[in-house]
C-alpha cells in the first residue's frame, strides 16, 4: 500500500477535526491546545492508516502533539 498521506492532507484533515481554517495551524501548533481530544486522534490514526501511512501511532502522535512533528513521523 503506497502512503498517500502528504503534508498538505495532515493539515487539511486537522483543520477539519478541530474545525479550523488550516491557515490557522502551523508547524509549531501544539494540537492538544487546539481541542484535539482522544477520540478525535484516534479518528485521524484510523483515516491516516487506511491511506497508508503505516507509522500512524496515536502513542508516538499524542507524544508529541505539535503539527511539524507529526507531518515528519507520519511522511517519513
Amino acid at each position: 500500500m503506497t502512503n498517500t498521506l502528504d503534508r498538505e492532507r495532515i493539515f487539511a484533515d486537522l483543520a477539519e477535526v478541530l474545525d479550523v481554517p488550516a491557515e490557522e495551524l502551523g508547524d509549531d501548533a501544539n494540537v492538544l491546545d487546539m481541542g484535539l481530544d482522544s477520540v478525535r486522534l484516534m479518528s485521524l490514526v484510523e483515516r491516516w492508516r487506511a491511506a497508508g501511512a503505516t507509522r500512524a501511532d496515536i502513542v508516538v502522535l499524542a507524544g508529541e502533539p505539535v503539527v511539524g512533528a507529526w507531518v515528519r513521523e507520519l511522511t517519513a
